[in-house]
């Protein structure tokens, strides 16, 4: 792939727009990372690029639109030419993080923590897992140029005319009447290159992004399983669980006290002492509702906090026969 990392974006563009783009990049803070940047090779085509780097043709338009050249009469494409290859990047949330925070910080206003929290299969009235590796959209500075309507807009980036309502939300307007030179921000969340560089940081975090919402998808079958008094089944699919590289805080949470509830049932007090002492080192507030919680979990809550005689097997008693009894 002829492609390398560099730490600025350049793209020419028209003069007479030069203001508005200056705005536009102005209004939203660049993410701290280097753009992936492809060098025109002789028979690159823009369809091909796509292509290449998304896997999908209809990603075109965001290559030409994130190098500016809609806004050049004759776009240069020749061998040598640098091209920007926009892509969505990756976050660890931090501790006492909210989707609101998290929007004022990387999307420059909290009014847009619920779509932050929508593109991560969150909800916005419940703050993200500390541990979580959410996903940041590729912030599109886009130009409206030739008095073009808005609903062409959106029918370009997100393939459906009636995204007007977003687009207008996102860039907190009143009306879908654009002039030519006003600068739009779009996200674009499905972004996402086919491949990431060997060893990079944004290769690890992707990675485990993938992993968490892997185990987001297998959680509901766990639960079932705890639920329908399959307890074997559920230390298996648990165990399996746990093996995942970097789960959030709250799925550790959910598998330990699945996994309790399992081996308690199975009469494993101990196994079950276990999985809650790692829930509560998960996190310290971890506690347990005694009106609703299961007597043997509760019990074995007591043995993991230490507030409960650990169980001693005494030796069986001597037999009364003799030994050379028949």
């Amino acid at each position: 792939m002829a492609s390398e990392r560099r730490p600025s974006r350049r793209a020419p563009w028209r003069l007479t727009a030069a203001l508005a783009l200056c705005l536009a990049a102005s209004a939203v803070p660049r993410e701290s990372r280097a753009d992936v940047i492809h060098v025109v090779a002789r028979g690159d085509t823009l369809a091909g690029l796509a292509e290449r780097y998304y896997g999908n043709v209809a990603m075109e338009s965001l290559i030409v639109a994130a190098n500016y050249l809609y806004l050049q009469a004759n776009p240069a494409l020749g061998p040598g030419t640098h091209l920007v290859i926009p892509s969505v990047t990756y976050l660890r949330v931090a501790p006492n993080d909210t989707w609101e925070q998290l929007a004022r910080r990387h999307l420059s206003d909290p009014r847009r923590g619920p779509y932050l929290a929508r593109i991560n299969g969150g909800a916005f009235n419940i703050p993200p897992s500390p541990g979580t590796v959410i996903r940041l959209p590729y912030l599109l500075r886009y130009v409206v140029h030739d008095e073009e309507p808005l609903f062409e807009v959106a029918r370009r980036f997100y393939g459906d005319r009636t995204q007007v309502q977003f687009v207008l939300e996102f860039n907190f307007l009143q009306s879908a009447r654009v002039q030519r030179g006003q600068a739009l921000m779009l996200p674009i969340a499905d972004a996402v290159l086919r491949e990431q560089a060997a060893g990079s940081a944004d290769a690890a975090l992707v990675e485990v992004h993938n992993a968490q919402r892997r185990v987001e998808r297998e959680l509901p079958t766990f639960r079932q399983y705890v639920a329908r008094g399959l307890y074997v089944e559920a230390v298996a699919a648990g165990a399996r669980l746990l093996a995942a590289t970097d789960l959030t805080r709250d799925q550790r949470l959910v598998i330990d006290r699945g996994l309790a509830e399992s081996y308690a049932a199975l009469d494993r007090r101990d196994l079950a002492a276990d999985a809650l002492r790692d829930a509560y080192s998960t996190d310290p507030s971890f506690t347990l509702d005694p009106d609703t919680t299961p007597p043997k979990v509760l019990d074995a809550w007591a043995l993991a906090r230490g507030s409960a005689p650990t169980t001693v097997i005494a030796p069986a008693p001597p037999t009364a026969r003799p030994d050379n009894a028949h």
